[in-house]
């Protein structure tokens, strides 16, 4: 997939930044050509050069380069009204809950660690765009859930279950691109369900002024556990 001198397209408008040539590549082999039109920067201020010049939809930004960090033009675009709404989704090489809490003290919308699985990079990208696990079949519910976020072990309800993922209220748990595991009971069924890997696609209040809470996708999950969600929001819905 190559890259675009500049957006001139109707397509979901997406600028990579990074200063390794590599990652740069790989970045842009997950996303869908069809789908979205990408552009490339390979330092701080050149990124921040083409975002003022033409604003892209969405922002994927290296943790760590040689001119500037993502976290400081993170900071930058945060506090600049012309583009302090462009989503910013930092992708980190460095340790995970050091780069948690910067991530959400810059303010940045969402964070992924190297090295990139097109599974999740997909997944969080669709998600700003609408291309999201909610056009499954949902069911409001109150089932309480435990989750498992790199060794962290909180409980939450889950109030809206699909065959795609949970909206889980009882937060601030997560950050967009946090990785989890799920466990919870369905009434009526004998088997704990277990989401081997979930991806956090959206985290903050529910319809702007309810709880904290977080939509997780499902990633991995076994078939039988994914039939007895299907199963029982069937039968909620009939």
């Amino acid at each position: 997939m190559k890259a675009c001198e500049s957006f001139n397209s109707g397509k979901n408008k997406i600028l990579i930044v990074d200063d390794n040539e590599f990652f740069l590549k790989q970045q842009m082999a997950c996303l869908d050509r069809e789908k979205f039109q990408v552009q490339t920067a390979a330092s701080g201020r050149e990124a921040l050069d083409k975002i003022r010049a033409t604003p892209p939809d969405l922002v994927l930004l290296d943790q760590i380069m040689e001119d500037m960090s993502g976290w400081r033009i993170c900071r930058i675009m945060k506090a600049d009204t012309a583009t302090a709404q462009i989503p910013v989704i930092i992708v980190s090489s460095g340790e995970k809950e050091a780069s948690r809490k910067e991530a959400a003290e810059s303010g940045c919308d969402g964070i992924i660690f190297k090295p990139i699985r097109r599974d999740q990079l997909l997944g969080l990208v669709d998600e700003y765009f609408g291309v999201s696990f909610r056009r499954w079949p949902r069911a409001s519910v109150s089932i309480k859930c435990e989750t498992n976020c790199e060794g962290t072990v909180k409980e939450g309800t889950i109030i809206s279950l699909g065959g795609g993922g949970v909206f889980l209220s009882g937060g601030p748990f997560f950050l967009r691109g946090d990785t989890c595991q799920l466990r919870f009971s369905l009434p009526g069924f004998t088997r704990e369900v277990y989401v081997r890997e979930a991806l956090v696609v959206w985290s903050g209040q529910i319809n702007g002024t309810g709880p904290e809470g977080a939509g997780i996708k499902f990633l991995t999950i076994p078939r039988d556990d994914q039939n007895s969600i299907d199963k029982y929001v069937t039968s909620l819905m009939t």
